[in-house]
């Protein structure tokens, strides 16, 4: 019960933080919004182990956040917040914090502005336009990144073994130490199919609720058997939310202004992208301490642990093969995913929906599951502990990602464009490098 009631919180802390940054970012120019897209993937692509480390310096009773409280005289003594719950939280809101938004973010940016515009025309207070318009517009995005980040969340083991107690303990945590310490394989696999069990129903029941097809920003389609109850219900609460909102924003523009109620959206956008950025700005100074333990500011500063790391064949052998991987996961992530998301979009078959939900398998079972079904077949193999193996196994976790950007982006191909092409000649090769990549190289 302790790794679904954490991921559920942390579904729900990232959503609640997550929407309106999505909203916020997707109100502005393009090219500014751009700049600041570039601010939510840094922390999403540093590493778990990186931004965990740097909250432990963070949390810590010696660390920034309780010598800030400190010395603003907040609070008398320094809060115990690592190794308990609410560190297991801060550490992983953060960290599925982006892919929240990530999620949300096209949704939002294709919503048609005139609509809200339109109901406020018609007299609609900012309440009900922003409830009965733009949030049900919004609401595949928002299910979508409910969905992954939930997923995602059953799988964590770094950030609760470092960063939560005994009280904490995540199944993934569990199937690491059943199979590196007790050598337990058999119940490390009765482990991991509670994990794909909870997985499978929790992305059944987003499939009947949306679709699985929205995942990548494409609309749900017809309304299915039995969902026009649901919607209904949906209709009822957003209507009692806009309600509520309507009568709360009065009251508060009465007390604050309405000026002051404008600067609220960007005042949380900025706290939230600062929150983002706060392990990177900790770590970076860390790399030039002179000491041997962990405290922040340094003590001194060095170059001492750089000539420790190009002095180590071993750091520099690590760091070679980790390019490899990366490199060779990348290439072939993009090359399969590319063409299985371009036989997808062009195929008329009555399975494409099967087939488009087992590209997404890997992304919709925890990590863990996937890592340990890949030991059993690659032990079969001679691959474990390989480059080969290490290359196979990420381009596993990576294709439905590269499938999904890429099937987002056939969204709105033109095919005409590669008929005219064939139809003056091109033969299919020459149409498929000189057409149709050269336009989908954004994706």
């Amino acid at each position: 019960g302790i790794t679904f009631t954490i991921a559920a919180q942390t579904t729900l802390g990232a959503l609640l933080l997550g929407y309106p940054l999505a909203h916020w970012l997707a109100r502005l120019p393009e090219a500014r919004r751009g700049w600041l897209v570039m601010l939510v993937m840094i922390p999403f692509w540093t590493s778990y182990l990186v931004k965990t480390f740097a909250w432990m310096i963070t949390l810590d009773q010696n660390g920034v956040m309780n010598r800030l409280l400190l010395g603003g005289g907040i609070v008398d003594a320094p809060l115990e917040v690592l190794h308990g719950r609410i560190g297991v939280m801060v550490g992983m809101v953060h960290a599925m914090l982006p892919l929240a938004v990530l999620t949300m973010l096209p949704v939002m940016v294709g919503i048609d502005r005139q609509l809200p515009r339109a109901a406020g025309t018609l007299g609609a207070p900012p309440g009900q336009v922003f409830w009965r318009v733009h949030f049900h517009l919004s609401l595949p995005g928002v299910a979508a990144a409910g969905l992954l980040v939930f997923i995602t969340s059953l799988g964590f083991f770094i950030t609760p073994a470092l960063l939560g107690g005994p009280k904490d303990t995540m199944l993934a945590q569990l199937v690491i130490s059943q199979v590196t310490e007790m050598m337990n394989w058999s119940f490390a696999g009765a482990l991991a199919v509670m994990m794909l069990a909870a997985a499978l129903v929790t992305t059944w029941v987003y499939d009947r609720l949306f679709g699985l097809s929205t995942v990548s920003g494409q609309a749900s389609g017809a309304p299915r058997r039995g969902q026009e109850a649901l919607r209904a219900v949906g209709v009822a609460i957003l209507s009692a939310l806009a309600a509520v909102h309507v009568a709360v924003g009065a009251v508060m523009a009465r007390l604050v202004g309405r000026r002051v109620l404008g600067w609220l959206l960007p005042a949380h956008a900025a706290v939230v992208l600062l929150f983002l950025g706060a392990p990177t700005l900790v770590v970076i100074p860390m790399g030039f301490t002179d000491s041997n333990f962990l405290g922040f500011p340094p003590p001194g500063y060095s170059l001492r642990w750089f000539e420790v790391y190009f002095g180590s064949e071993l750091w520099l052998g690590a760091t070679l093969r980790s390019f490899v991987v990366a490199f060779g996961t990348a290439c072939l992530a993009v090359v399969l995913g590319g063409f299985a998301a371009l036989a997808l979009a062009r195929s008329e078959s009555r399975w494409r929906g099967a087939m488009f939900a087992l590209f997404l398998a890997p992304m919709i079972v925890p990590r863990i599951v996937v890592a340990l079904g890949l030991f059993y077949l690659f032990a079969q193999m001679g691959l474990v502990a390989t480059e080969a193996g290490l290359v196979l196994g990420h381009t596993v976790l990576a294709l439905p990602f590269t499938f999904v950007t890429v099937a987002a982006v056939l969204k709105g191909y033109d095919w005409r464009l590669d008929q005219a092409a064939a139809t003056l000649g091109a033969t299919r090769v020459k149409v498929l490098l000189q057409i149709t990549i050269p336009l989908l190289k954004g994706g």
